[in-house]
Order: structure tokens, then sequence, then C-alpha cells
């Protein structure tokens, strides 16, 4: 429930509920239709362009999909055509392409655009085209109606969308958020929100600007989504999640005034590693993170690198900073991690127990002596040797 409302707070879902709002507030105009149409390409291509930069090959191949589904709804596609059943049929079409491509792509790994694998995927996109044209030109409606079919005996006139694109629609969705909630990402999320802005713009197609806002928005949730994940690259730890090293040092050229930095790390974390395995202590290393994520007190952790970690406080003096760190180092102490020992003998079940680990904090603030963040690190940084030669487990000053 709580990753759920977490995904509901993002900026792809924020930009979804503005767009629902402006489009409110919006009267039909055609020449504006044709302006967001402009708009919505040129985002297509800026985001195609963003996501090839940063090897997004998912998010690539998702615009052009959406690239291809705006143009084919448009007055002009239709002009171009020229055939009845192409009006008749496109809007099925497009609701099913939509759903089934989003599925597709966003489940493949990234492996590049313009290479083998992409012109796999430039491929299946070209399949799809011819499919739908020979079902459009040769007026095959034994294939049309794949499109249209009902899937259950319900009828719902407000419903616009086709039953076979509801389903694939439903199906898509359910994968997004089991993937979003096993492994929460800013492109699982956006693909989710994405699916939403295409289905209310398909719903709303009897107004002309409900596809071109609504699919324009998509575009700009998918370049947000392709710039959000960059920046979590750059600046978050993949294992843990908590800022890295780059963002602990734009952090501390903020600092002035009074504050405390706090060096940390895992007691006897190589021997831990060596006698459970590097994939137990890659989890270990997720737990400990996970609680200090929680630090109190005005404190911010960072993955300083291996096993070590580093707290901020600002503003803080040592002798106010200290009570957090103890209450740390015992949420630590007091936090098991369940190993799973793997039995190789057929029959046999993998057995299961807690184990627990501890922390050594070393603390230091800025002073007359330690003006300078750098020496504030070094400071910290022989602290935590004297918490390691106090026994471990303790915080040290």
């Amino acid at each position: 429930m709580i990753n759920i409302t977490a995904m509901i707070k993002t900026v792809p879902f924020g930009l979804l509920a503005l767009t629902s709002l402006l489009f409110s507030e919006l009267t039909i105009d055609t020449m504006l239709s044709t302006n967001l149409y402009n708009a919505s390409y040129a985002l297509f291509v800026v985001g195609m362009l963003f996501s090839w930069w940063f090897n997004r090959s998912r998010v690539f191949f998702v615009l052009i999909t959406f690239a291809l589904c705006d143009w084919a709804l448009s007055n002009t596609a239709a002009e171009i055509v020229g055939l009845p059943v192409y009006k008749a049929s496109i809007f099925s079409i497009v609701s099913m392409v939509i759903p089934v491509n989003i599925l597709i792509f966003s489940s493949i790994k990234e492996r590049g655009i313009f290479n083998t694998w992409g012109l796999l995927r430039f491929g299946l996109i070209f399949l799809e085209l011819f499919f739908i044209a020979t079902a459009v030109i040769t007026k095959d409606n034994d294939l049309l109606k794949l499109f249209t079919q009902r899937v259950v005996s319900l009828n719902l006139p407000i419903v616009t969308i086709p039953q076979p694109a509801l389903l694939a629609a439903g199906i898509t969705l359910l994968w997004l958020i089991k993937k979003q909630l096993a492994q929460p990402s800013n492109l699982n999320n956006a693909f989710i929100t994405v699916l939403f802005a295409a289905l209310i713009g398909l719903q709303l197609k009897a107004n002309v600007i409900a596809v071109p806002i609504f699919f324009c928005a998509a575009g700009l949730m998918l370049l947000t989504a392709v710039i959000q994940d960059s920046y979590s690259m750059a600046y978050l730890d993949e294992l843990t999640g908590l800022p890295a090293r780059r963002a602990l040092k734009e952090e501390l050229m903020k600092l002035h005034g009074d504050y405390t930095v706090a060096m940390l790390d895992i007691d006897f974390f190589k021997k831990f590693n060596d006698t459970y395995g590097h994939d137990t202590g890659d989890e270990v290393l997720r737990l400990v993170a996970s609680v200090l994520r929680g630090v109190t007190g005005g404190g911010k952790a960072f993955r300083y690198g291996g096993e070590e970690f580093t707290i901020i406080f600002p503003r803080t003096k040592i002798a106010d900073a200290l009570p957090h760190l103890e209450e740390l180092r015992a949420a630590v102490e007091k936090t098991p991690f369940t190993y799973q020992k793997k039995e190789h003998k057929k029959g046999k079940k993998s057995s299961a127990k807690k184990l627990f680990v501890t922390i050594s904090i070393g603390a230091a603030e800025r002073s007359e002596k330690n003006k300078i963040t750098e020496n504030v690190m070094k400071a910290a940084d022989t602290a935590l040797y004297r918490a390691k030669k106090k026994g471990r487990n303790c915080v040290s000053k």
C-alpha cells in the first residue's frame, strides 16, 4: 500500500493530474488540436534523442510507438490513406497496439538501439505495420475483428475502447505494477503513467484535443523519466539506493557553520562475505542502508564505498548528533537478516536462520582545528578507527 502511494506521488502522476486539469479547462479548438499534435511530435523526437543518448532503448521504442499511433489517429493520416476501412478501424488498432507494445518494450533488457538487438525491435514494429497495412488494404474482416470482437458479454456504452484493447491494457498494467512493486524504478513508474495517459486520451477521442494533449503528456512523462533515471545513475548508489559519493561531495560543499560528519562501517564485513557469500553480503548492505535511511536528528545518509557509509548532520554540534548516532547503532544491531541456506542435496529443504550485524561509528564536528570539510572527514575517519579499537559496535568521537 505504501509503495502504491509512493508511485502516485511521483512526477509522472503529477504530470498526468496536471494534464487532466488542463484538458478540463480547454475548449474544443481545431487549431489547438493541430498545434498539440505538432508539439507531441516534437516531444517524441526530443525524447528519442535523449533515450538514445542515455541508452534507454525501452523508452526509445515506446516513443516510436506513440509517435506512429499519434500520427495514425490524425486527420492527415486518414486523408493520405483515403480508405473508409482505415477510418473505421484505426482507432481499435491503435488502442490495442499501445498497451501491447508498452508490455513488450518495458519487459526487454536495455541492449542498445542501433545494433543487432535494436534492429530486432525495429523489425517487430515493421511487422506490426505490415500486419495492420495488410488487414486494412485487403479489407480482411477476420483480421480486423481481432481488434474489435467482444471478450465478455458486457455492454458498457460509455467505454469507447474495444474489449480486446482493454484486456491487453489490464494485463500490461498488472505486469507493470508487479515489476514496480518488486523493483521500483523511474522508468517502470513512467510506463504505468503513460499507459493511463494513453487510455484516457483514447477514451476521450471524441474531443479533438484529447489524443494530442494526453499523448503529448505521455511523451513528456517518458522524457522526464529518462532524465530522472540518468540522475539516479549519477547520484544514487545502485545497490542500496542511498545517495552515492558524488552526491556526498556536493553536499559537503554546501555545508557551513556548525555541522557534524559521521563515518561508519559494518563490523567484520569481509569475514561475513567470505562465510555467507557476496550475494548475502549485498543483501546485508541493503538492510543496513534501509536502517540508515531512517536516521533522526536531521541527518542524511550516504554510501561512501564498500561497507562504509557517511552521515551528515547540517547545523548540528557533535553533542546533539551523538544520541541519534547511538540510536542508529542500536537499531542496526537489533535488525535481523534472514539467511536462507541453500541445500544442494535433493529432497532437502533450504534452512533459514537469523543473522545480526553491527556497525562502528566515528564522528567529528567542524571546529577551530578542523575548519574545512576534508579535515572534518579525516577526523571522523580517525574516530571510526578508535571505535574499532574499542571493540567495535560503538560510537566514538
